[in-house]
């Protein structure tokens, strides 16, 4: 039997994700605009990740400052969804919050729909509690259907997906979210050990 010797690690987790099938044209579209735009596939959702991760660095040394920069943001989010050109929120509204298995360098989940293995997938996944979010192309590796014991509700199939573009940027977020919520993890089988 074949070994097979992993990337990343993996975690299980519960994301919001959304997906839409495309063809090999609209993915070299779609990764051509990001070199465009120093490799980033939504400029939105870059400035508002960026902004998360400098806020979460100056809560430390700047409280305060942090706060203000947080409520400016906020507001400057609510001006853009009044005036209707929010993209990156639109992205949120559609992500539907569910359980996943994740690494760097891909995502598994239980679907409604079932998918020809091979697909590519413009991939929207937004990461918990930091609400970052993250665009990728994805191709579909395999999807089965559950059995009714496994299957919840309108989720039928089980889908395994490998991310074939993501920025750098975008990466390191994944790889540091997946090392927090494995730390996470471990943490809670240590106090339910002592328990």
């Amino acid at each position: 039997m074949k070994e097979e010797r992993r990337r990343y690690f993996r975690v299980d987790d519960f994301m919001g994700v959304s997906y839409r099938c495309i063809g090999s044209e609209e993915a070299g579209a779609f990764v051509e605009q990001a070199k465009k735009n120093d490799g980033t596939f939504d400029l939105t959702a870059n400035f508002d990740n960026r902004i998360q991760t400098l806020l979460d660095a100056c809560k430390i040394q700047a409280p305060m400052a942090a706060e203000l920069i947080d409520l400016m943001n906020k507001k400057l989010n609510f001006i853009m969804a009044q005036m209707d050109i929010d993209a990156n929120g639109m992205h949120k509204l559609a992500c539907s919050p569910r359980p996943v298995n994740v690494s760097a360098c891909g995502i598994a989940f239980a679907n409604e729909e079932v998918l020809e293995q091979g697909q590519l997938l413009q991939l929207d996944i937004i990461l918990q509690p930091s609400d970052l979010h993250i665009a990728v192309i994805a191709q579909v590796i395999e999807c089965v259907h559950l059995d009714e014991r496994q299957a919840a509700g309108e989720l039928s199939c089980f889908m395994r997906l490998n991310f074939t573009e993501i920025n750098s940027y975008d990466q390191e977020l994944l790889i540091q979210h997946v090392v927090k919520r494995q730390s996470e993890i471990l943490k809670q089988k240590r106090r339910l050990a002592d328990i």
